[in-house]
């Protein structure tokens, strides 16, 4: 019976690992293939797809946009990404930004996202009203604390 004990132990906190990343990143599997230079924030945003860099982030509540870098959304978040759709849209919410380069002032900084919460999704051309993505916010209403990206 002693020999079950670590396999087990080691299986209850792969499973709560599981389980608080797959929370944490709200929107689903947000890849990011880069090492961070300095800590992740969370930071409410706006997300757009455009030519030059083809994702940014603009930090709300500044006149800061950052570029994303080595990160690929989910696909429930990635088709409205989508220049050429009728679905291209700006998603607004909380995003997990981790800086990949030191900050420069006066320049667009490189970052990753590595999770998202509470998005909503608003038509380009303005056609269709804004919505939820629902499956990004949490079951009670409450989101973790926005930080200012520094």
């Amino acid at each position: 019976m002693n020999n079950c004990a670590p396999v087990q132990v080691g299986a209850i906190s792969l499973g709560l690992w599981l389980a608080m990343n797959t929370a944490a990143s709200g929107a689903g599997s947000w890849k990011c293939d880069a090492k961070p230079v300095a800590s992740c924030v969370k930071h409410h945003g706006r997300l757009s797809s455009q030519n030059g860099i083809a994702l940014k982030i603009w930090l709300i509540d500044t006149t800061r946009m950052v570029g994303l870098e080595s990160t690929e959304p989910p696909p429930q978040v990635e088709k409205y990404l989508d220049m050429t759709s009728a679905d291209h849209s700006y998603i607004y919410g909380n995003f997990d930004i981790c800086p990949l380069e030191p900050d420069t002032p006066g320049h667009l900084r490189r970052v990753c996202v590595v999770g998202a919460e509470k998005l909503v999704v608003q038509d380009v051309r303005g056609l269709r009203p804004p919505f939820r993505l629902l499956s990004t916010w949490p079951p009670n209403g409450q989101a973790g604390r926005v930080h200012q990206l520094r």
